[in-house]
């Protein structure tokens, strides 16, 4: 049996690492989450900063709630090594309304409008997490008319990448099977239902009664308990001429085992296991023509975050993914929601209130 690893602004211009990196002409203050310097979940702060004015093409935001994803963890310990606007507002995702529309803004957006954005806290942007956002109008989204808020803010981060994974990269097609390895978890759900709508059969592991029950109501046509069975057994049984797409969601994924386990042409994605260090079979990797495809939704580019999000909000308003929310907090309780995160604390989503 082989063993499972465990689930895995604005636009001002800054000198490096120096400056707040907030508009100059300060209408008035703001609570926001932030931190002076990169470490351990208590280096957050929580207490006023300059409310952002807008430059050209930029949208003001009243943010209404924020989720907490485990990049959130890397960016604020320093994991992922990004020069920072000091101070920095942390976080990624967010879901508010429209308070103000710059000019020079292309997009249709209008003051009072439900959106939300998934791509602040990087390449120099501010985060998230406080009362107002400025933010680039080509990097905020509409929600659709019938999507559920609370259900959009804790499934953007784990859809897009479910997105990004299966559609972009792997292609998948119905008919195909996948493993997911570390299903039970948030992006695991979200590529469980995803593959499902597609018309994929699902093999997911899990480790508990309850995360497999919980990838049962996603849809998957097998959960592996992977503290008791045998991994590739069960597949073998599954796809006997191996899955078409193997996603390894673990802190330790292993292509030698994905390599065993995969048919010839097979897609292998891998978005987490940051520090892991794993060999590769060349041999068989060339031998069966199969394609290794590592990705985060981090650095994409504008045009390619739009597009995903199209495709996201097509969901969205379908109401195809239902997450759990384990979690529901105040803006002032981030350092104990990134601790959370950290250690795996939940099983779903962790969520901060904003703005009632």
């Amino acid at each position: 049996m082989k063993p499972h690893a465990g689930p895995g602004s604005d636009g001002s211009d800054v000198e490096q690492g120096r400056t707040t990196g907030l508009n100059s002409a300060i209408v008035g203050s703001m609570k926001a989450a932030y931190i002076e310097q990169t470490g351990a979940p208590s280096v957050i702060k929580y207490g006023e900063l300059p409310q952002p004015t807008l430059s050209a093409g930029q949208v003001l935001v009243r943010v209404a709630a924020v989720a907490v994803a485990p990049v959130d963890t890397y960016i604020r310990s320093g994991a992922y090594k990004l020069e920072l606007p000091i101070p920095f507002i942390i976080g990624r995702d967010m879901i508010g309304t429209v308070a103000a529309v710059g000019t020079d803004v292309a997009s249709p957006l209008a003051v009072g409008q439900r959106v939300w954005c998934n791509n602040q806290g990087y390449s120099g942007r501010q985060g998230t997490f406080a009362e107002y956002l400025a933010i680039d109008s080509a990097l905020l989204y509409p929600l659709p008319a019938g999507a559920d808020s609370m259900t959009a803010l804790a499934t953007m981060h784990s859809g897009l990448t479910a997105v990004l994974g299966l559609v972009e990269k792997a292609k998948l097609k119905a008919g195909e099977t996948v493993f997911i390895n570390g299903g039970s978890g948030n992006v695991g759900r979200c590529a469980t239902e995803l593959a499902k709508s597609i018309g994929a059969r699902v093999a997911v592991t899990a480790g508990s009664e309850d995360k497999a029950n919980w990838c049962k109501e996603s849809g998957a046509d097998l959960v592996i308990n992977y503290k008791s069975d045998d991994i590739a057994k069960s597949l073998q049984s599954f796809a006997p001429e191996g899955v078409d797409v193997y996603w390894d969601l673990t802190r330790q994924p292993e292509i030698d085992f994905a390599l065993g386990v995969v048919k010839r042409r097979a897609r292998i994605l891998i978005s987490s296991g940051l520090a892991h260090r794993c060999s590769v079979g060349i041999g068989k990797l060339y031998g069966h023509n199969c394609t290794i495809y590592g990705f985060t939704i981090t650095d994409l580019e504008p045009e390619e975050l739009g597009r995903f999000a199209q495709i996201l909000n097509g969901h969205f308003a379908n109401n195809l993914f239902k997450p759990q929310i384990s979690k529901k907090l105040s803006l002032s309780d981030a350092a104990q929601a990134h601790e959370m995160v950290e250690k795996d604390a939940v099983p779903g989503k962790v969520i901060l209130v904003v703005n009632e």
